[in-house]
């Protein structure tokens, strides 16, 4: 077990909370906690190292893909507002876990401080407290790695249905109404699958 404190929970900290309260996919990708810091939290708390994020983006890719094709938009902004209302409920659930998850690291972290290593060793609450703070933080990392997939693919849609506008433009003006969003239930549906893909596939 390493000795050196973590500084994961102080760092996000710093983040400040005015961007936490945001709730757009923009404050989950910034809050995301990297991969260094979450792989050596999880090794010190005896966890096997987190899912990678190449594997955790293609997931959300592929289900943003099959989203995206059940819209019928006239334009890149109408776009946009469907999928961010899509994505809301994941972007809450993620924000969500990465504040619970800096708290308890945050708290790991001051008892690190505070104590030797063999003060630690013989305290099972510790390790415990060590361990359920890991398993917080790595649902944490895939929240966020799987939200910057996702809106990777949409940046991909979005840039697409604007070449589409522009390419449409030219043709001559045309006439529409945008849309007010209604949800199919298709952000219930991808909400319910990515907290199944959350709890099941952690790597061994």
């Amino acid at each position: 077990m390493s000795d050196q404190v973590s500084t994961l929970g102080t760092s996000l900290r710093r983040l400040g909370r005015e961007r936490q309260q945001e709730k757009t996919v923009e404050a989950v990708i910034q809050l995301a906690p990297s991969y260094e810091s979450v792989a050596a939290f999880l090794k010190d708390a005896g966890i096997s190292k987190p899912r990678s994020a190449a594997g955790i983006q293609r997931s959300a890719r592929q289900a943003i893909k099959v989203l995206i094709t059940g819209y019928d938009v006239e334009n890149a902004e109408e776009m946009e507002s469907w999928l961010r209302a899509d994505l809301q409920g994941i972007v809450d659930a993620s924000l969500e876990m990465m504040t619970s998850a800096r708290d308890e690291v945050f708290q790991v972290e001051q008892i690190t401080a505070q104590t030797s290593i063999e003060q630690r060793l013989g305290d099972v609450s510790f390790r415990e407290k060590r361990k359920t703070a890991g398993l917080m933080l790595d649902q944490a990392w895939f929240a966020g790695q799987w939200v910057t997939g996702a809106w990777e693919a949409c940046t991909g849609a979005l840039e697409k249905e604007r070449k589409r506008s522009t390419e449409t433009a030219r043709l001559g003006p045309t006439s529409h109404t945008t849309k007010p969003f209604v949800s199919s239930g298709e952000n219930v549906v991808m909400l319910n699958a990515w907290k199944q893909a959350l709890s099941t596939g952690r790597s061994k």
